[in-house]
């Protein structure tokens, strides 16, 4: 799993180690890791021969597992993701949506799929919104038993109904609590799934999906070309409370009307760039060059953006970090 989706090449400011970095559809958002793309099957026998003595000598002395327990983590990292979406909070397809999925084309998984486990919802996910299909990321695509589900969840993704996302990074936005009229930072915010999730916190409380909100959010990237992915992602969501903008997010400016008045965040969420050894069972081209330094070199830009998003976060207001590693020197 992964704890953010900063990422290992993300965009939260300059500086720092050379280190790999994203392509654009590195993402979950992105085509290449989700069932929906041609591309290499999942390959068990590579995985089972992935090894990195440096990786597991630090991870066991900095104890993220007790010890009986790191074999099992160890061999969830070799088995391939879980499909998983979400169904838009705030989208007028809503109901429609789910009752497609509830009501027929999950049924039809399990009557032609009996040896594959059937979909289940992620129980913390509000709604009963969030769905996990024990799918690998080409199972989709190579399955004539799965076209159905496939073909509808591609049109729902691009209108906007669904988004396909990773369950633990569905995670990071829901403790913000966004409400309608909360001024709301993502200050590394590309690829944008998670900017997504936060415009249908800030039109989901409303209860009239054409209501606008007093608030909005202000997603923020360091690259260009990852701004025009965070655009094109977001778009779908339709919401005139969205700001994108292209800031080193450590030096992220104070936002001043013409008269002088400034406006403090409600809520700032910072998924910050990190090493990324948390997406390994995604991007395994990770495991066999981590090294310590990897994470030590980004730390102090890590610390920058997040004592600024305190300086920028109202008194009483919510800040959470995020990232897509168990580094302790990285999250900690």
């Amino acid at each position: 799993g992964r704890g953010g989706g900063g990422g290992v090449g993300g965009g939260g400011g300059r500086g720092g180690p050379p280190k790999r970095q994203r392509e654009l559809a590195d993402d979950e958002l992105g085509e290449a890791y989700d069932g929906f793309a041609d591309h290499d099957a999942f390959d068990e026998r590579k995985m089972a021969q992935l090894r990195n003595d440096r990786f597991d000598a630090y991870y066991q002395t900095q104890g993220v597992v007790p010890p009986e327990e790191w074999e099992a983590m160890m061999a969830s990292f070799r088995a391939p993701l879980p499909l998983t979406f979400r169904v838009n909070m705030s989208g007028k397809f809503r109901e429609s949506t789910r009752r497609k999925l509830v009501d027929e084309l999950f049924p039809a998984i399990v009557k032609d799929n009996p040896e594959m486990k059937p979909p289940k919802r992620l129980r913390w996910y509000p709604d009963g919104l969030g769905w996990q299909i024990d799918v690998p990321k080409d199972g989709l695509k190579r399955s004539e038993n799965l076209r159905g589900l496939r073909e509808f969840l591609v049109r729902a993704n691009e209108v906007g109904a669904i988004t396909r996302q990773e369950a633990v990074s569905m995670i990071p936005p829901l403790l913000l609590d966004v409400q309608p009229h909360h001024r709301v930072l993502d200050m590394c915010a590309a690829p944008g799934s998670k900017t997504f999730q936060l415009l249908e916190m800030l039109h989901g409380s409303l209860g009239d999906n054409t209501a606008i909100p007093k608030g909005f959010v202000i997603a923020n990237d360091v690259d260009m070309k990852r701004c025009n992915l965070l655009t094109h992602q977001t778009k779908r969501v339709n919401s005139p409370g969205l700001l994108v903008t292209n800031h080193e997010a450590q030096n992220f400016p104070v936002i001043t009307s013409p008269g002088g008045r400034t406006f403090p965040f409600d809520a700032i969420l910072t998924d910050v760039p990190c090493s990324g050894d948390g997406t390994m069972r995604k991007a395994p081209d990770i495991w066999p060059r981590w090294t310590v330094g990897n994470g030590n070199g980004l730390h102090p830009l890590q610390l920058k953006i997040a004592l600024r998003a305190a300086q920028l976060l109202k008194v009483g207001g919510r800040l959470v970090y995020s990232t897509c590693t168990f580094n302790p020197i990285e999250d900690e």
